[in-house]
């Protein structure tokens, strides 16, 4: 009786430590799944980042140019409230004197290694009333192939 409880209690170790084993491996797989991309999370980093770099391009440099227009710079403004001041990756990326390789190089789709394309890749600055530094939305369009991949 007592070799058939070691060889019983033997078997329950046995097969705790191998569902214990998987337990842990199935618990690993949906923490770090190796099966699914992280596309999405790394869209909105580079929307982020672009959006974030479209804000200090107007804020700091484009709306100090037309500071100039003095009382016609709403007037100016409203004109581009429906269409737009549209911004390429490659202007937003040199305006203010960054290094604009090292800048460019935040953009590519790490999944393909598709680098985002710099002329369409783009901010779309919408002028909003009364006008002021900080009257604005932006939309923002990444052409890196994140799409695609799904």
């Amino acid at each position: 009786m007592k070799i058939k409880n070691m060889i019983f209690n033997k078997k329950v170790i046995i097969i705790g430590g191998i569902l214990f084993v998987l337990i842990l491996a199935i618990i690993g797989i949906i923490i770090w799944n190796p099966f699914t991309s992280n596309q999405e999370s790394q869209k909105e980093a580079l929307t982020k980042r672009l959006e974030t770099m479209g804000s200090e391009f107007y804020e700091n440099f484009y709306y100090k140019q037309i500071d100039i227009l003095g009382d016609e710079k709403a007037s100016f403004l409203r004109g581009y409230q429906t269409i737009g001041i549209k911004v390429d990756l490659d202007n937003l990326s040199r305006y203010n004197g960054q290094n604009s390789e090292e800048v460019l190089k935040e953009f590519v789709n790490k999944k393909t290694k598709e680098v985002c394309d710099k002329n369409r890749t783009q901010v779309i600055i919408y002028p909003e009333d009364p006008f002021d530094q900080n009257s604005y939305k932006i939309e923002v369009q990444l052409e890196c192939g994140l799409e695609e991949e799904k």
